[in-house]
């Protein structure tokens, strides 16, 4: 799971240092007032450093998008977090499309972009690389695959697109198994790496449950998610402070009781759409025991009694955000567009961070910002339908449906290269959902995708051999 050196990089070493001086003095002039981030839709409009921001980022998926699994600008030092850098963006995404309903295209083909990059093994490689298990999403990894799903659920709720309607089917029912299985026995939920399962990784799961319950009208809420509630509110607290412990080991029935920061701010935010009032009393706890503040500037502690956390800070964007915190996320914010020098970038167009990791981490902070709540995500009439939508039909789907089994970038000389034109081939579509392009549908009768082997299954193309029921 995600350690101390993350997302933000050196932001909150920069303010240790500021403080160490003296520089706390230095005011963060020149910011947009904190206010204007929690208006409400109808009167918010997107604020100056966040049109900056989405520019920038917008450019960077762009690139990503087209370039094969490069990820220029990305550190590869910290390429297990690349997942979690992917994901956080994306969840910003939707309040975007409310905020500025005039550039919903452009935030639907980033939100895609966004899925199209997640998909990739150099993305959720490290699970098989670790000996882990023999695929990233049949089993366990709820850290990657349940931000994969709730990315599924997100793009299909805001945009009526159905493209990845049979992908977001099968890992559902995936996740929703084991969660099946395992309450059975003594534990609910899903396991991120074996031995380890990790509360804040299970709400996102959780959540790409919910919506799927939204859109298709089955009930995984009031069962499976409902079970992993009770036990993460049950089994997984501090008895004083009613605070998240870092994690379980079911193999073991034990629990690492360490109380920290991002682990508390991740899962409070998630779990504010499914448990409010129990949220918003917890908050205030998390506040008094996890929060720093340095007059204009605030950090989040790495655990209790602890120091500033770069990770933790991140999410206590998020957490901040979600419950409606002018002050505390005015002050967090400080931190990252002050000191992190939040400036032009002339790479871009927009506004970048100084910092060797601002590709990484650029997104995930402007998505704090765009975020109006869970509550008005979920709840928004995104108008399209009608509900529910029939459930696709997953029969002989495989992970490799979903996801490639190689790595494409230039000059690493192992792409196959197809034997002929019905032979096994890059085919990217088939990994990044059941599309038509143009071309395919003014077709009449278009050619029959050659993408099934015995190894790879249908790679989802089968929906172009028939009529789309959608």
């Amino acid at each position: 799971m995600m350690s101390r050196k993350a997302i933000v990089g050196g932001l909150l070493a920069t303010l240790g240092v500021a403080i160490l001086v003296g520089a706390v003095s230095v005011l963060p002039m020149g910011l947009t007032d904190a206010g204007k981030y929690f208006e409400v839709p109808g009167t918010r409009q997107l604020q100056p450093d966040e049109v900056g921001q989405l520019r920038a980022t917008i450019d960077n998926y762009l690139q990503l998008a087209t370039s094969g699994d490069e990820f220029r600008g990305w550190s590869v030092e910290r390429q297990y977090f690349w997942k979690y850098s992917i994901a956080f963006a994306a969840y910003g995404v939707p309040s975007a499309m409310i905020i500025d309903p005039d550039h919903l295209t452009d935030y639907k083909v980033l939100l895609d972009t966004m899925i199209w990059k997640m998909k990739s093994r150099r993305v959720w490689g490290d699970f098989t690389d670790f000996g882990f298990g023999s695929d990233p999403i049949s089993i366990q990894n709820i850290m990657y695959k349940g931000h994969l799903n709730l990315m599924y659920g997100l793009y299909q709720m805001t945009t009526g697109d159905l493209r990845y309607a049979r992908e977001y089917t099968w890992l559902t029912r995936q996740i929703a198994a084991e969660m099946r299985l395992h309450h059975q026995g003594h534990y609910e939920g899903v396991t991120c790496e074996p031995n380890a399962w990790f509360a804040q990784c299970n709400t996102i799961g959780m959540l790409s449950l919910h919506i799927y319950d939204k859109l298709y009208a089955t009930h995984y809420t009031e069962n499976e998610v409902q079970w992993s509630l009770d036990f993460i509110m049950e089994k997984m607290r501090d008895p004083h402070t009613g605070l998240f412990y870092s994690v379980y080991m079911p193999y073991h029935d034990a629990f690492q009781k360490d109380i920290r920061g991002y682990t508390n701010a991740w899962i409070i935010t998630f779990l504010h759409p499914f448990l409010p009032r129990e949220m918003e009393a917890l908050y205030s706890t998390f506040k008094t025991h996890l929060v720093s503040d340095y007059g204009p500037y605030a950090g989040i502690k790495y655990q209790v009694d602890g120091r500033p956390d770069e990770t933790a800070h991140l999410f206590g964007l998020w957490v901040s955000k979600e419950l409606g915190d002018v002050e505390l996320f005015g002050r967090l914010r400080n931190v990252t567009d002050k000191l992190g020098k939040l400036d032009y970038d002339p790479e871009t167009g927009g506004l970048a961070y100084d910092n060797p990791d601002n590709k990484m981490f650029n997104g995930g902070v402007l998505a704090t910002k765009m975020h109006l709540g869970w509550r008005r995500v979920l709840d928004h009439d995104w108008g399209h339908g009608p509900l529910p939508y029939a459930i696709p039909d997953t029969t002989g789907m495989a992970w490799t449906d979903l996801l490639p089994t190689q790595i494409y970038m230039m000059n690493t000389g192992n792409s196959r290269l197809p034997d002929d034109s019905s032979s096994l081939r890059p085919c990217p579509n088939c990994f990044w959902g059941d599309f038509k392009s143009v071309r395919m549908q003014l077709a009449a009768e278009p050619e029959p995708a050659h993408c099934r082997t015995a190894s790879t299954g249908g790679c989802g193309m089968e929906v172009l051999e028939r009529p789309n029921p959608h």
